[in-house]
């Protein structure tokens, strides 16, 4: 069994965290905090196993820093740093802080649940960024999700049948869609699709 604390100042997501994480068989959320700062007390009062946690709360201590005193502190701990944000920094700031795994909330709860296995078996799971990925003139890039997503648009699949072949929701198709959108700053799929289909991402070696 897989002992779980969650640490994120957003209420709403730290119950939807447990809604997805409490009916599996091997994992248990043990507790949650809203304020970073009473993550190591509750490490130690809780003896999770692993924990997962925000990068930004609100608060004087970043999800950054509480990281390297656990790992200071508590060296067999694993810990699981996520964010909403799509800044490549975070990547590189995690690692130095010596997390173990790392994971976009945009992540669905079947990719929660298998990082955090892959994470408890030794392995460390950072997301695939792929720097010359920009589309619309911005300077950030796409996450191997969303141009897998990409590639299955210029194809002319269904969000139905993008669901079905990657093996997520439709909800989660519509969410990554709009986070590129967000990105990119296209109104609408369409031109986004045909850039990509300019930069030859229809092709799988992309």
């Amino acid at each position: 069994m897989i002992k779980i604390l969650l640490v994120d100042d957003q209420k709403i997501l730290l119950e939807g965290l447990e809604q997805i994480l409490a009916p599996l068989d091997d994992m248990e959320v043990v507790g949650s905090c809203i304020l970073s700062e009473m993550a190591e007390e509750a490490c130690a009062r809780l003896a999770p196993d692993l924990v997962l946690m925000d990068i930004c709360m609100e608060g004087r201590t970043s999800g950054i820093q509480i990281c390297e005193r656990l790992k200071m502190r508590f060296p067999q701990l694993r810990v699981v740093l996520m964010t909403g944000m799509q800044e490549i920094a975070f990547l590189t700031r995690a690692k130095d802080a010596g997390a173990d795994s790392f994971i976009y909330k945009e992540a669905s709860g079947e990719e929660f649940a298998a990082c955090i296995r892959a994470t408890m078996e030794g392995a460390h799971i950072y997301p695939d960024v792929c720097t010359d990925s920009t589309f619309g003139g911005t300077e950030t890039p796409l996450t191997k999700r969303e141009l897998a997503i990409l590639r299955c648009i210029c194809s002319n699949m269904s969000y139905e049948e993008i669901a079905d072949a990657l093996g997520i929701t439709k909800r989660t198709v519509n969410f990554h869609v709009g986070n590129m959108l967000a990105k990119t700053g296209y109104k609408s799929v369409v031109g986004l699709a045909v850039e990509a289909t300019e930069k030859g991402y229809t092709d799988s070696g992309q």
